[in-house]
């Protein structure tokens, strides 16, 4: 029988068989509390959101009354479960001797899932000993510094390309387990295997993690299983959550030199296992605006036509567009009024776009029934064909509105709203909401440089 004591009190210690016992059936209970309050507001709910330690939405944004109550509401009854698992989390960390520090992990995404697997495979610390004879991973890790950085650099680098590879050629999954389960172990794999034979400082083991993030990507890049852009792109996140995880491994690491084959398969199938769990789940992506606009001396009559359609763009300046992602050309309407078909011409193919709305001089709305690919992969050996380049980034709607100013003057304000499939949604519409703010630019630019140029303006 599990007491009161045992789920609230953070003094003491705890089994495995009682730690996984509370947690398993906890968030269990949880799951389903949680699905019955997004029912009642007439919500989904997916169970991956457990990849965030309280079970929040991660886009918090535009709230409306109904969000404000919904998040209120489930806020309110996390905050129990939220005590129960910092109590045990807390507890289990004592018994199998990590430092209490680590606990700060239980508020981490992907970190938080990792650590409790992890603390679950770890045997008990009265079963711990630093002497013995030596594994099978011990009498092949090198004793000194260097040549254990090594090692264990090219092993972990190629465990996380393989594993990068299952996830997007097989699985097609751009998310949780490959932007963060995966550089998370990666970087606990590199902190604990640096450590096996020797005592290394905190800085080795982020040093180690570090390159071995890096070799990766270089791995990933060399085999054509992905491009440069999209490397670039995903290495700031990979590089934060291979840190965390290293911190992580160092500290586990000082408190034995054995190996535990339980916590290195732990390890190994948790990045694939997410994955996996990513490539049945339903999630509905979020849909992000974009809105930009630009001041124009013209009239809105003027500014109207070169809405419409417009004549070829220069090259692009702009560094994104440079490296491939992908950017507007020409812009032309087959028809006039709602119903009406526009074609706006980009770098990988054409936006086909039903218009919508017709008001002459005010605005022009359009729903996009066909999206080119979003950039074309830069790779050593020109470009390449992934995944991602398929439905990962869409467009659903765009929309110019023209307001008049005082002197004669207008205002263009572009807006699209897209979807995109890669998690965390939230760091990836950092660079989404950029390039499309990007290409907006792009085009109001071409826009009001054609209007307010008498060889262009057409009255």
């Amino acid at each position: 029988m599990i007491s009161l004591k045992t789920l609230f009190s953070f003094n003491g210690g705890i089994s495995r068989q009682a730690y996984l016992t509370i947690a398993l059936v906890g968030g269990t209970l949880k799951h389903v509390v949680n699905i019955a309050i997004a029912t009642l507001f007439h919500r989904d709910w997916d169970w991956l959101s457990y990849l965030m330690p309280v079970g929040l939405p991660t886009q918090i944004t535009r709230l409306s009354l109904s969000d404000i109550q919904f998040l209120v509401v489930m806020l309110a009854v996390s905050l129990p479960f939220a005590w129960v698992g910092l109590a045990i989390t807390a507890k289990r960390f004592r018994t199998i001797g990590w430092p209490a520090w680590i606990i700060v992990l239980f508020f981490v995404p992907i970190a938080n899932v990792a650590s409790f697997a992890v603390a679950a495979a770890w045997p008990e610390h009265s079963a711990q000993t630093d002497t013995g004879t030596p594994s099978w991973v011990l009498r092949i890790v090198p004793a000194d510094a260097l040549g254990a950085a090594l090692f264990t650099m090219v092993v972990t680098a190629v465990l996380g390309t393989l594993i990068a590879a299952l996830g997007t050629q097989f699985m097609s999954t751009y998310g949780w387990g490959l932007f963060a389960a995966l550089p998370f172990v990666q970087g606990t794999l590199s902190a604990y295997l640096n450590a096996l034979r020797s005592e290394r400082s905190l800085a080795s083991s982020v040093g180690v993690a570090s390159l071995s993030i890096s070799v990766t990507a270089l791995m990933l890049l060399a085999f054509a299983l992905e491009g440069a852009v999209c490397i670039g792109m995903a290495f700031p996140i990979a590089l934060g959550f291979a840190v965390i995880g290293a911190c992580f491994g160092h500290a586990i690491g000082r408190r034995s030199r054995r190996v535990n084959v339980a916590v290195l398969l732990t390890c190994v199938f948790l990045a694939p296992t997410i994955m996996g769990a990513e490539r049945i789940s339903n999630r509905v992506a979020p849909t992000y605006a974009v809105v930009t606009s630009v001041d124009i001396d013209a009239t809105p009559a003027a500014v109207w036509h070169n809405v419409v359609s417009f004549p070829d763009l220069p090259p692009p300046t702009e560094l994104p567009f440079r490296a491939g992602i992908a950017y507007p050309i020409r812009a032309k309407i087959e028809g006039r009024g709602v119903g009406a078909i526009r074609y706006c011409e980009f770098s990988t193919g054409n936006f086909v776009e039903p218009v919508t709305v017709w008001e002459p001089g005010h605005k022009l709305a359009f729903n996009v029934a066909q999206n080119p690919e979003p950039m074309r992969e830069w790779s050593p050996y020109g470009s390449i064909d992934e995944p991602h380049l398929h439905g990962y980034m869409v467009s659903r709607h765009g929309e110019f509105v023209l307001t008049p100013l005082p002197g004669g003057r207008t205002r263009l304000t572009g807006t699209t709203w897209y979807q995109h499939h890669l998690w965390p949604a939230t760091y990836w519409a950092v660079w989404s909401n950029a390039i499309v703010h990007d290409i907006h630019l792009r085009v109001l630019k071409h826009i009001k440089k054609m209007s307010e140029s008498p060889s262009y303006a057409r009255l």
